[in-house]
């Protein structure tokens, strides 16, 4: 915690300079003056948090600089000097409000001295906290509608820095409605114990806030009265925070920031920045550190503009290449719109209509097969997706693979086409040839014959072979019991379900689940 001391008497500065191992207890001499004026303009340049000041001084006497700073709200704490004569002085300088100590020159000693400095501490960081909660909903109120900011004129100066800190959370291929991240995080931000590093030469926080569970905001500005920072020097505090959060939290922190050169009142343009540069967190991947000023974002952020003219009739040819089993083309479309969701700018309506397009597309063929629908980046495969060019990559292997195991089933009939989504929507049930032939109005005879035609088995056979399929995914994804599985996929006896899994499969349940898993 910074301190200076004010005095006309260099003997007196020295004496209380000596009192005390300083940095031992917390505390840093920072400056020291011997009038108020003086101690005035270091006030406005170097913020301390605590001085220690003589009343009688020339040029500028204690109760003036205590007033001064007072008007300019530089936010400081006084500890007053003085001699027994000056006590009515004392009581003057006690009733301004921000004095929080007073010590007789004649009777000071280490003990005294440190107790009123841990009173000052105290006073000082209650009325910061205070600061801190008005100053984050000024802020907040500024991003939700860009009212100016009601901040003490001349306190912060800019340009401005504003730094949006996100918990790195895997990609969700469904865009969440109203904005922001559809994976909720493992905790909240909390309300102590977060302060943005504030001992940086060239930056001091303005205020920060959490956006929501998974965001936080912090705005820094130039120190007062210093030339202007450099941006480079703004990253490595940027840096050193995210580094902090990791330690903090154990977990991956991304950071997006942007530089403000005008006034407090129009913020909200810097906030929006951040706040965009952070719905795109998937186009650069986990412990990202980045200007949101250099990213090739769409100054529309066009989220809720449709999709038209050749980014439409690609997803439409997206769709038929994987209709059509053509794996070469399947892979060239994904490329050619996972680029153009890429260049000129990040599109992320673009990535997340193609993800759905052809996840679409696939299932289809799933679901002729008789097969639910799949997540292609669901975490229980390959684990979580950060990155655009891993999900590209995740895409179009499943894709391919989807087409190669369906390919057998592309030429079935439009009535066993029925009929295997039939099976596929209901194989959990307890149903029989002649339910899925009702169901589409053609007798069981007719659905047999059907199946040994256009897929060489029977109706019985290929039901047994979505349940066991179904339940070898169960068993190798999941730790459900064993009576848990045989009812999820359509059979009511379990050692009957053990049974026929071991005549296809050649195991036991329990033997495929421990051989998948070792």
């Amino acid at each position: 915690m910074k301190v200076m001391l004010v005095d006309d008497e260099r003997i007196a500065l020295e004496r209380v300079g000596n009192l005390l191992e300083w940095s031992r207890h917390g505390y840093e001499i920072a400056a020291t003056a011997t009038n108020g004026k003086s101690a005035l303009r270091l006030c406005e340049e170097i913020r301390p948090q605590i001085v220690i000041a003589d009343i009688r001084m020339p040029v500028m006497d204690g109760l003036d600089l205590i007033r001064a700073a007072s008007e300019r709200k530089l936010g400081v704490k006084f500890i007053i000097m003085s001699a027994y004569e000056d006590f009515d002085c004392a009581r003057q300088a006690i009733a301004l409000g921000n004095v929080s100590g007073y010590l007789i020159k004649h009777e000071m000693d280490r003990d005294h001295l440190l107790q009123a400095l841990q009173k000052a501490k105290d006073a000082w960081q209650a009325d910061e906290k205070q600061r801190r909660i008005e100053r984050a909903r000024q802020l907040k109120q500024a991003l939700a509608d860009s009212e100016a900011l009601a901040l003490a004129e001349g306190e912060f100066h800019p340009p401005f820095a504003v730094a949006l800190m996100q918990e790195d959370l895997p990609f969700a291929p469904v865009p969440p409605a109203g904005g922001g991240t559809a994976n909720g995080p493992a905790f909240s931000w909390p309300e102590e114990d977060l302060l943005p590093l504030a001992d940086h030469p060239e930056w001091t926080p303005v205020g920060e806030f959490a956006l929501d569970r998974a965001r936080f905001i912090a705005v820094y500005a130039r120190k007062a009265k210093t030339a202007a920072p450099r941006r480079e020097s703004f990253r490595e505090l940027a840096a050193k925070l995210q580094a902090r959060l990791k330690r903090r939290f154990g977990r991956p922190f991304s950071l997006f920031y942007s530089f403000h050169d005008d006034g407090l009142s129009t913020l909200s343009r810097s906030l929006h920045r951040v706040e965009t540069a952070a719905r795109h967190a998937v186009f650069c991947g986990k412990d990202a550190l980045l200007c949101a000023d250099d990213l090739p974002l769409n100054d529309a952020d066009g989220s809720s503009l449709p999709l038209r003219g050749a980014r439409l009739a690609e997803l439409a040819r997206l769709a038929e290449t994987i209709r059509q089993f053509d794996a070469g083309q399947i892979e060239s479309a994904i490329n050619r719109l996972f680029d153009w969701s890429v260049r000129p700018y990040w599109d992320l309506p673009l990535l997340h209509e193609t993800i759905r397009t052809a996840t679409a597309a696939a299932s289809e063929l799933l679901a002729a097969k008789g097969l639910p629908a799949e997540d292609p980046l669901d975490p229980r495969r390959g684990g979580p997706a950060y990155h655009i060019d891993e999900i590209r990559s995740r895409l179009t292997d499943w894709i391919i693979g989807v087409c190669s195991a369906a390919s057998p089933y592309r030429n079935l009939s439009g009535k066993l086409l029925k009929a295997v989504r039939y099976i596929g929507d209901h194989y959990h049930e307890d149903i029989n040839i002649e339910d899925v032939a009702y169901s589409l109005g053609i007798s069981a005879s007719y659905l047999h014959q059907l199946f040994k035609r256009e897929m060489d088995r029977t109706f019985h056979d290929y039901l047994t072979e979505i349940r066991i399929e179904q339940a070898k995914r169960i068993l190798s994804r999941e730790d459900a019991k064993m009576t848990d599985v045989c009812a999820r996929v359509g059979y009511r006896s379990p050692q009957h379900f053990s049974q026929v899994f071991k005549k296809v499969t050649g195991l036991l349940p329990h033997q495929y689940r421990h051989g998948v898993r070792a």
